[in-house]
């Protein structure tokens, strides 16, 4: 195997600028950005709608995948869409000028709204541009590898944002002195995203072999072959079941569990220890034995996961003092498999269509599952505000009700939604596989600057 010096340095940069951007992600898609949003008065209604923005933003992909098909431009329009995205979060703190009540969260959302779709147009031209940097033989070492460090990276930087936020809201309250120090953590990951920008302006791109002029014929094309409908289905069906509890957990656990933002990131870390040790060998997996059964094996491992919340009660014993312990296996489960079904799925998408093409099958995937999900989000959220205080019924001596209710609810769909991955056909490979021990020996020897031995075997 050969892969140039140049493309072994771009490598090893998106690596680091992977790392990076996971501080930013991690504050403006997650714990902190829920906290400013409780902060700024929203509801389960808001919460929903604030965590199914990135999935409904997925759409302007598309858009995206029609210009890059026509156009050898996936570096610029990467690096224009990420700058913008990015820098949108700038512009939060304007929420103070506004009078406490609705116009807060509104605002919150609206900023929240601007950033995510801009970003998923660079997500597409990001997938496109670095799909045809790596070699097919370690793309799923490589890929679990990179998700392993950029989430080690990303939490213990929302380790610190917690730490200190929660320390501001036991001195203060939840006053305005704890809706600066959240806006301040916005600021600084915002810092981190132009570090890592920086990053994504250092890194090689590939000229494309040959561009698409068919327009959107083009787009359409990459999706009616019978595998792509497969994959489609697959995640359409997925996103919506999943959509259902996307808005609901965060409040769940801040709101019914009262869990703190130490304790959510004492979560997220412990999810992480699970991914970093596990992501590289589920990658190496799904190289060896296919990226549809890997996708499968996942889902056996995620879809029963809302049952934990569903069973799980504010005062049942806590580990460590920051969460019940069925979230503690939630966690467990979650870093082992969740990574799994995005470097699966992402893959799949890779080896099923061709280089020029695949930008218009990703985003049209994307763009399905994020409306998908977006509803979904929206149902759950509305179902939760319409339940309110009511027990429907009772299970044991859990009570159904209010938030447990579409956890419940998104439990039965993703159990349904997984068969739909039996239909996937994995992509014929065109290059043979590899050694275990070869990719993590190509992979370690690319990160760390050392010459790539040849492949024997």
């Amino acid at each position: 195997m050969r892969i140039a010096p140049a493309i072994a340095r771009g490598l090893r940069l998106s690596v680091i600028e992977g790392a990076l951007f996971a501080v930013y992600w991690n504050v403006v898609a997650g714990v902190i950005i829920n906290g400013l949003a409780l902060a700024a008065g929203a509801r389960p209604i808001h919460l929903a709608i604030l965590n199914a923005i990135p999935l409904l933003g997925q759409v302007c992909g598309v858009f995206a995948a029609r210009f890059l098909q026509a156009r050898d431009a996936r570096k610029p329009l990467v690096l224009l869409a990420e700058g913008v995205s990015r820098a949108v979060w700038l512009f939060v703190p304007l929420l103070l000028l506004l009078p406490e009540g609705g116009g807060r969260i509104w605002f919150v959302l609206a900023v929240a709204a601007v950033s995510h779709i801009i970003h998923a147009a660079g997500v597409v031209g990001w997938i496109s541009w670095v799909s045809d940097l790596v070699p097919e033989q370690i793309r799923g070492v490589y890929f679990g590898v990179r998700a392993a460090i950029a989430g080690l990276v990303g939490v213990a930087g929302l380790l610190a944002a917690s730490t200190l936020a929660d320390s501001v809201r036991r001195a203060h309250g939840a006053g305005p002195e704890y809706l600066d120090v959240l806006l301040l953590l916005v600021g600084v990951s915002v810092l981190f995203a132009g570090l890592s920008w920086v990053g994504l302006l250092l890194q090689p791109v590939r000229k494309m072999r040959r561009l698409a002029q068919a327009g959107w014929r083009s787009i359409r094309a990459s999706i009616v072959t019978g595998n792509a409908r497969r994959i489609a289905v697959s995640w359409g069906t997925m996103a919506f079941s999943m959509g259902i509890t996307t808005g609901v957990y965060m409040a769940f656990f801040l709101d019914r569990l009262k869990m703190s933002l130490t304790g959510l990131t004492g979560y997220a870390l412990i999810a992480l220890g699970v991914s970093t040790a596990m992501t590289p060998v589920l990658g190496r997996v799904a190289d060896r034995f296919g990226h549809r059964n890997m996708l499968l094996l996942a889902w056996c491992g995620v879809f029963w996961q809302p049952l934990l919340s569903v069973f799980t009660s504010e005062d049942m014993p806590h580990v460590l003092g920051l969460m019940p312990w069925p979230i503690l296996v939630d966690a467990v489960a979650g870093g082992c498999f969740w990574p799994a079904v995005g470097v699966s799925q992402q893959n799949l998408v890779i080896g099923a269509a061709r280089s020029e093409d695949r930008a218009g099958l990703f985003a049209t995937l994307s763009a399905l599952a994020g409306i998908l999900g977006f509803v979904a989000a929206i149902l759950g959220g509305i179902v939760a505000d319409v339940v309110g205080d009511r027990t429907l019924f009772s299970i044991g001596a859990i009570p159904i009700g209010d938030l447990r209710t579409p956890l419940l609810l998104g439990t039965l769909l993703r159990a349904l939604a997984g068969f739909t991955i039996l239909r996937i056909r994995e992509p014929v490979r065109t290059s043979e596989t590899i050694a275990s021990g070869q990719a993590f020996s190509v992979v370690w020897r690319l990160l760390i600057g050392k010459p790539i031995r040849p492949i024997t075997r």
